[in-house]
């Protein structure tokens, strides 16, 4: 008897010893990000043109991210009900990839927790359903032309010499 209550107090120690950290709890008086007004206005525009049954998507979140990107031209949280598109794309000669970014974007809130899962278990973010959605948008064959041909490329490396020349002339 003694030993087995000796071997449940070294279970219970070790449980505590190699159990996950317990999750801080999201702050409440955290600030809300409020949606850029002409990203936003092109949001519902987008959704109305494609998607007139899906008035629940008007409430997301659109607005620029405020870190810098190397890889990711927006992003979707079908959660927080938000999304960001890279500031490396606010620029007048960068706006007609806006449009199909956002539809990208609004597909996968559209499809939301819908998303197929592979074989292994994964979920599907680009699966089949999701391009036959994006499919119905007319400048996603050239938003992946430009990608492909490395203009998301050029477009960081521009944002960055902008950057760095604005800092040197403000110094």
């Amino acid at each position: 008897m003694r030993y087995i209550r000796r071997i449940v107090s070294i279970t219970k120690q070790l449980e505590l010893l190699f159990s996950p950290a317990p999750k801080e709890p999201r702050r409440q008086n955290a600030p809300k990000t409020q949606s850029d007004p002409t990203l936003h206005k092109q949001w519902c525009e987008i959704r109305r043109r494609f998607f007139p049954d899906h008035n629940d998507i008007d409430t997301y979140t659109v607005t620029w991210s405020t870190r810098a990107q190397k890889r990711v031209l927006a992003s979707c949280n079908i959660h927080c009900r938000k999304i960001l598109v890279a500031k490396e794309l606010n620029t007048e000669r960068l706006s007609k990839w806006i449009e199909p970014i956002l539809y990208h974007e609004m597909c996968h809130a559209v499809i939301g927790h819908g998303v197929s899962l592979s074989p292994s278990g994964k979920r599907q973010w680009h699966g089949r359903e999701f391009k036959k959605l994006e499919a119905r948008h007319p400048d996603i064959p050239a938003l992946d032309e430009w990608i492909s041909a490395g203009g998301w490329a050029k477009a960081v490396r521009s944002h960055r010499s902008r950057q760095a020349w604005e800092k040197r002339r403000r110094a």
